[in-house]
This record gives C-alpha cells, sequence and structure tokens, in this order.
C-alpha cells in the first residue's frame, strides 16, 4: 500500500497544484478569509438602523456570517491537506489517495452547496437594506 501510494503521490501531489492553478484556489481562500472578517468586524451600533427598520436584516445578516465561517473552514482544511507533505499525508489518510480524492471532493461539495446558501441569505439581507432605505416603506410603518 506505501509502495503504490508513493509511486502515485507525485501524479496526485501535480493534481493539486494544477487544481489550485485552474481553480484559483489561493486567491479564494484570501478572499473568503477577507470577506468573513469584513463581515464579523461590523460593529451592532452600524447595523442598528437596518436592525430596527428591517428585522429579517439581522436573521439573514447572521446566517450568512455563520455560512461564511464554514466556507473559510473547508477553504483551511483544504489548504492544511494541500499543503501536507508525502509522510503526512500518507499517515493521514492510511496511505490510500483514494480516500484523500474523496475527502477533497466531500469538502468542495460542501463549500459548493455553502457558496450557494450565502448567495441567498446576503440577497435576503441587501432586499432588507433595500426595504429599510426606502422612503416608502418607511412611511408604511
Amino acid at each position: 500500500m506505501q509502495e503504490v501510494f508513493s509511486n502515485d503521490f507525485p501524479k496526485f501531489k501535480a493534481k493539486i497544484q494544477n487544481f489550485i492553478a485552474s481553480q484559483h484556489f489561493n486567491e479564494r481562500l484570501k478572499h473568503y478569509n477577507k470577506l468573513f472578517d469584513e463581515m464579523s468586524s461590523v460593529a451592532p451600533d452600524d447595523m442598528r438602523k437596518y436592525v430596527e427598520k428591517a428585522p429579517k436584516f439581522l436573521e439573514a445578516r447572521n446566517k450568512s456570517l455563520q455560512i461564511m465561517e464554514r466556507i473559510v473552514s473547508i477553504h483551511n482544511e483544504l489548504d492544511i491537506l494541500f499543503k501536507m507533505d508525502k509522510e503526512i499525508l500518507g499517515k493521514t489518510y492510511e496511505y490510500d489517495l483514494a480516500k484523500v480524492d474523496k475527502k477533497i471532493a466531500e469538502n468542495l461539495k460542501e463549500a459548493a452547496y455553502m457558496i450557494d446558501q450565502f448567495q441567498v441569505y446576503s440577497e435576503i439581507g441587501r432586499k432588507a437594506i433595500e426595504q429599510a432605505d426606502s422612503p416608502f416603506f418607511s412611511q408604511a410603518l
């Protein structure tokens, strides 16, 4: 098993490097980390107007933040996995590259779902802000 792993590892590492480059993985990782930092650093006072005028905003914002935290976590897990050397990767995944491929595929599938959900909740939040900023909406209150 270890011999097959050692023989196949260079091809696997090349596949990972190709994935990182073709999918702009490092740029996405930085983007998601920056976005999460920006989202989590917004002071509650800065959101008060929207929370008071559009209660759905807070729910959507909190859900978006929770989802982005998971997106960041998944990408950080993948980053760690991608940077593992042959010895650590072998020991961690029992010298079975199929297990590594499966783990990567599961993480990417979950990340894609989370990104989709993030977009849904972000849109709900945007609409809540638009409503709160609308002079017609505020007159209806």
